[in-house]
């Protein structure tokens, strides 16, 4: 039987966009996606602010997330 994983990256739309992406905006939305299922959500990376700025708050976003249904 074959299966299918389910992937969503928002990471690699939101390092692109010139302004910051609030801490609690990310938060609520990859809350959103956990919510739907999805098996892997790459959301955030421990990078350097200076190479990518947008993901400087990944590990606040991290302690933001509401893994109790995952």
């Amino acid at each position: 039987m074959s299966t299918v994983r389910i992937i969503e990256c928002p990471r690699d739309a939101m390092q692109g966009l010139p302004d910051f992406i609030p801490t609690d905006t990310k938060a609520d939305y990859i809350n959103s996606l956990l919510k739907v299922g999805f098996d892997t959500i790459d959301f955030g990376s421990f990078v350097s602010p200076k190479a990518i700025p947008q993901l400087k708050d990944t590990a606040a976003v991290v302690e933001k997330l509401d893994l109790s249904s995952t």
